[in-house]
């Protein structure tokens, strides 16, 4: 690991850091000679994680104790994630309106959830003193002792991009659910206006939500929106003609020269057509997420690789040149005539929209008239920008190919509109933000977006034994036809994980399952496994592998539900869910 930067760090962090105990934020994973302590269901993998890989704070949040595991970034320093722990029988509010609203209001209450949380920087050397889900922290997740759970906020540490910034914070929680094997994670996108913009912008752009990337799926939404009508509608948001778009809006946006003008600003510097929404915003993003803060603008695929704006005259660029090599400035000169020359006659054959050419075919091409190939080299590594005969000649990179480009354009007088928008180096998060506004929120599907909806993301089970040599199964109650007519009525939770050796027992799995739906779930407390297997019991004596298979899912029957506690079903009993 490189060198530690603590930056404004506490002391008591800095006294705490024990590089055993240490996790990189960027790339988080669990030592390998701990993944097969690992190899559990959630209930147990949580407890073994924070056992080994975190300390338990001095204080309590409503007395819940409070879990700190040290994070570390290059960027940012050590900083915490706090997990506390909720056990059902102490909290003012055992119950989940996140479970209800993601459809699984139907699940028993479990005895533990826990709230992984980064707290925001300001708050990283303070006490986290309580669990608000209002709070802007970084990341905010909760996750019950039967791997189900919610992730309720996220946003990002860089802020590298002013759209979709949270990817790196994203990326970190999907990791800490993988190593923990979180079976069900849900995901909501809400009616806020950032949420709005993230999942239009991300979803014309790619066609899929912002989720997505991740391997969250479309759950639900309000009435009458499903994956179908969500997919069609994203799709058809993406594939908008910008040349239908002037034409569509010509009459109804105020806004409609700038909008125009945008598009054919973008196509220009774009080295490739721009047919459509998708395109537009594409390269947009790619900009956006490329440059830094304060430089990000169109013309940046049009200006310098390095940054530099302000094109150099001529004879001073070929000065700047013959101060750190050995050819002389006539050779230089030579070199940068046959390189605008090979340029015109690239941009004469394909015009101003493919006028980029790659540093490899300008190279070859000057091999033609030049012999010395160390020449031709220096002088391309050497441009960045600079003027001729009232031409601008540019290196870039493509944000595609990642390749160097050169490309030559017309210098513009001062007051012309494109030059005036390149100079002014307009923000390309404002340009995105505009299109957002004044052109996706014109088309009917873009009203789809104002309103909830929901994804998840599922962790399967192996269907194999595992490389800890282990076997997965789910263990679903099935109650007696008696329990069902009076106190189960609802539809059935999920089965729970049991993970054990494939060489046990029917008769140790049946105490196996028993322990973890005691351990899971309020209602079950006492619960006693009688038999494995449904309307068929298995026979004790038989062993488990070859009998059922890893991943099968076994029913299993007993006796002992604790009817009389009111901290049954995670949506308190509202039946409106199923």
């Amino acid at each position: 690991m490189d060198s530690i930067l603590f930056h404004r760090t506490s002391r008591k962090i800095r006294n705490r850091v024990n590089s055993k105990k240490l996790f990189e934020f960027d790339n988080f994973a669990v030592p390998n000679s701990m993944k097969k302590t690992l190899a559990g269901a959630f209930r147990d993998n949580v407890r073994v994680f924070l056992q080994n890989f975190a300390e338990i704070e001095e204080y309590t949040v409503g007395e819940m104790t409070v879990w700190s595991t040290l994070l570390f970034s290059q960027d940012e320093g050590v900083f915490p994630l706090y997990t506390v722990e909720e056990t059902a029988e102490s909290s003012p509010d055992p119950f989940c309106n996140h479970c209800e609203a993601a459809g699984w209001g139907h699940h028993f209450v479990c005895q533990r959830k826990y709230h992984f949380i980064i707290p925001e920087k300001e708050n990283w050397n303070l006490p986290l003193d309580e669990i608000d889900e209002t709070h802007c922290h970084y990341l905010y997740g909760l996750i019950h002792c039967n791997g189900y759970g919610h992730l309720i906020r996220v946003n990002g540490l860089k802020n590298n991009s002013n759209f979709f910034s949270a990817d790196d914070t994203m990326e970190f929680w999907d990791r800490l659910c993988t190593v923990l094997k979180a079976r069900y994670i849900s995901a909501r996108h809400v009616s806020r206006k950032e949420a709005i913009e993230l999942s239009l912008i991300h979803g014309a752009a790619y066609g899929k939500s912002w989720f997505e990337k991740w391997g969250y799926k479309f759950s639900g939404g309000s009435p009458g929106i499903t994956e179908q009508k969500y997919g069609e509608t994203i799709q058809s948001l993406g594939s908008l003609n910008l040349d239908s778009i002037v034409a569509d809006l010509k009459n109804r946006s105020r806004n409609m020269k700038r909008i125009k003008e945008m598009i054919d600003v973008y196509r220009k510097f774009s080295g490739k057509p721009l047919f459509t929404i998708t395109d537009l915003l594409r390269l947009m993003l790619v900009f956006e997420s490329r440059v830094q803060k304060d430089v990000s603008n169109a013309c940046k695929y049009g200006g310098s690789e390095t940054g530099g704006n302000s094109p150099m005259g001529f004879e001073k660029f070929v000065d700047s040149m013959t101060k750190d090599c050995r050819w002389p400035s006539r050779r230089l000169e030579n070199v940068l005539y046959v390189i605008v020359g090979l340029l015109k006659e690239h941009r004469a054959k394909n015009g101003e929209s493919g006028n980029a050419i790659s540093r490899q075919e300008l190279r070859d091409g000057a091999r033609k008239s030049i012999g010395d190939t160390g020449l031709i080299d220096y002088v391309l590594k050497s441009i960045k920008c600079f003027t001729i005969d009232n031409l601008t000649i540019r290196r870039a990179i493509n944000p595609y190919s990642k390749l160097a480009e050169f490309n030559i354009r017309d210098q513009e007088a001062p007051n012309g509109a494109t030059s005036v928008r390149l100079r002014l180096g307009l923000s390309l998060s404002r340009d995105i933000r505009f299109l957002y506004e004044n052109v996706l929120a014109e088309y009917i599907e873009s009203h789809f977006f104002l309103t909830n909806y929901h994804f998840v993301k599922e962790w399967t089970i192996k269907r194999e034994i595992t490389k800890s040599n282990k076997m997965e199964l789910t263990c679903k109650v099935l109650p007696s036809f008696d329990e069902m007519e009076t106190e189960l009525t609802r539809r059935l939770p999920p089965g729970e994980v049991v993970v054990v050796d494939p060489w046990i027992t029917i008769g140790e799995l049946r105490v196996a399952a028993q322990w973890a739906l005691r351990d899971t779930y309020c209602v079950m407390d006492e619960f006693e496994v009688t038999q494995i297997g449904g309307l068929r019991r298995i026979e004790d004596e038989k062993v488990v592998y070859g009998t059922v298979g890893p991943g099968s899912e076994v029913w299993v029957r007993g006796r002992g539900f604790d009817f009389s506690t009111v901290i049954r079903y995670e949506d308190e009993g509202r039946k409106s869910r199923g």
